[in-house]
């Protein structure tokens, strides 16, 4: 798993901190991170309509309340929702009973608990996450 989801969840807790639209050079900086990264984050939650940004104006802005916007909804849009929350190894020795049945029996394993994590997230939203500050 990388920082995405993270970088996300941070982007939108500082859209929602913030009332007018904010650029990527100003989120970045908060991350911490170059605006490119941002702006690819960004295009993420885009997709998920989580934020908007307007033809003109320079930045981003959320489309919902910060109380609406829940994290397992978040990762779905951020993560690689073809792969598990680990990796499988790969090229195992199909001549060998663990080999061979490994793989589909970790996937099965992994499924379950991907779909656990998505389900836990989903009972936090960006407020609750900016609760938390100090």
């Amino acid at each position: 798993m990388n920082s995405q989801f993270s970088i996300a969840v941070h982007i939108l807790s500082l859209l929602s901190l913030e009332k007018e639209p904010v650029s990527s050079q100003y989120i970045a900086s908060s991350v911490n991170s170059n605006p490119s990264l941002v702006r690819k984050i960004c295009r993420f939650l885009k997709d998920g309509q989580f934020i908007t940004s307007t033809q003109g104006v320079a930045g981003y802005s959320l489309t919902q309340s910060a109380n609406q916007i829940l994290l397992g909804e978040v990762f779905r849009y951020t993560t690689d929702i073809d792969s598990h929350f680990v990796k499988i190894h790969e090229d195992t020795n199909t001549h060998c009973p663990v080999g061979r049945n490994i793989t589909p029996a970790l996937n099965d394993i992994y499924t379950e608990v991907d779909t656990s994590i998505i389900s836990k997230l989903n009972t936090y939203s960006i407020e609750d996450v900016i609760n938390r500050f100090e």
